[in-house]
């Protein structure tokens, strides 16, 4: 590695490290003050909440990365073009296609580091952070026998669901059994599908079978639609519902074939699947955006605008990704791949441009 190639990694790893401290101090901050009223009133001793706040560094650190990436390289080549560092460099000959080496010997460092992190680490610890959430500060009552099975104890009732889907809150394969103080059944409903919708669960395509006080025979009836009280909200359901931070790679590829198998949609998950894949390369992709932005002269008035340029593009980023073209892809509209993988191409075009017209 050349002299040039050390001092530009190793600019880059210094301020990598400061932004990566400052960045996930203030995410753990604001997330700490946002749920420390939840421990407080579900009575969680200190240490169980410091331990929760604790298992999310891992997933705090995957999910910051990118940006601490990014606005390292614009920081770094925004102070060398502020004291003509780069004039020097490019009036003694060298291009920026040969600096582009540490630059993206760092990207690729983040990439793998991002990837192994989200396989290895982040599936373990973000199971038991979840479950301190769920069960101790948010105190929910439930039993799943599979990851697709789950069991709910109400007051006087006893709900099971054969598959629930987070991303649009309807479940497959309902059955409510409710019954008298004395524990006898009083009413089942069998429902195939169920929605959340304006606080009430709509079951479709049921079957409501109860006792009738004077007979004491069932009384049957049979309904397309009908608003039901459940107590239970999709919140609640947050645990039964495999969360795709809580698997690797493998694990997920697991799940998507068996809710397939079972002729259930499994779209949400297949598009988690593919960002699985896509999301680490991003390290990448800011490296090159980074790099052509401050080489082109764009930035040249130090730290404060630099970091303007970088949220700015982390967020457009955020946007793209996690609000357009994920959520396209957990309604069908877009293909899992493309879902995954379009902000992806799409900033990968921007990063070739600014360097091409860069250079």
């Amino acid at each position: 590695m050349t002299i040039l190639a050390r001092y530009i990694s190793r600019e880059i790893a210094k301020n990598f490290g400061i932004l990566l401290v400052v960045v996930m101090g203030i995410y753990l901050t604001v997330d700490f003050i946002e749920k420390i009223d939840n421990f407080m009133e579900a009575n969680v001793p200190l240490g169980r909440a410091l331990l929760y706040f604790g298992l999310k560094l891992p997933l705090i650190l995957v999910q910051v990365t990118p940006v601490g990436v990014l606005l390292s390289v614009l920081i770094t080549f925004g102070l060398m073009s502020k004291n003509n560092e780069l004039v020097a460099l490019r009036s003694s000959g060298i291009s920026l296609f040969s600096m582009m080496g540490p630059i993206i010997l760092c990207g690729v460092t983040a990439t793998l580091f991002v990837g192994l992190s989200a396989e290895g680490i982040v599936p373990l610890t973000m199971v038991r952070a979840n479950k301190i959430w769920l069960e101790e500060v948010k105190q929910h009552q439930m039993t799943t026998t599979q990851q697709k099975d789950i069991w709910l104890r109400g007051e006087q009732s006893i709900i099971h669901l054969k598959f629930y889907q987070p991303d649009n809150m309807s479940a497959m394969g309902i059955t409510v059994n409710r019954f008298d103080r004395n524990f006898n059944l009083v009413q089942r409903i069998d429902a195939h599908k169920g929605v959340y919708e304006k606080g009430r669960w709509l079951l479709e395509k049921g079957i409501d079978q109860r006792v009738d006080s004077l007979t004491k025979g069932w009384d049957v009836s049979y309904f397309d639609d009908r608003q039901v009280d459940l107590p239970f909200a999709p919140d609640d359901l947050a645990r039964a519902a495999p969360q795709a931070d809580e698997m690797s790679f493998l694990q997920l590829k697991q799940y998507v074939e068996r809710v397939r198998a079972e002729g259930y949609d499994a779209t949400p998950y297949e598009v988690d699947l593919h960002a699985k894949i896509s999301f680490p390369f991003i390290c990448v992709i800011m490296t090159m955006i980074g790099a052509g932005l401050a080489a082109r002269g764009r930035i040249r008035d130090g730290l404060a605008i630099s970091i303007v340029y970088g949220l700015g593009i982390a967020f457009c980023y955020a946007i793209s990704f996690f609000l357009v073209f994920m959520r396209l892809g957990y309604a069908g509209i877009l293909p899992p791949v493309m879902a995954a993988w379009g902000v992806n191409v799409l900033f990968l075009c921007i990063g070739g441009y600014l360097l091409i017209n860069a250079d």
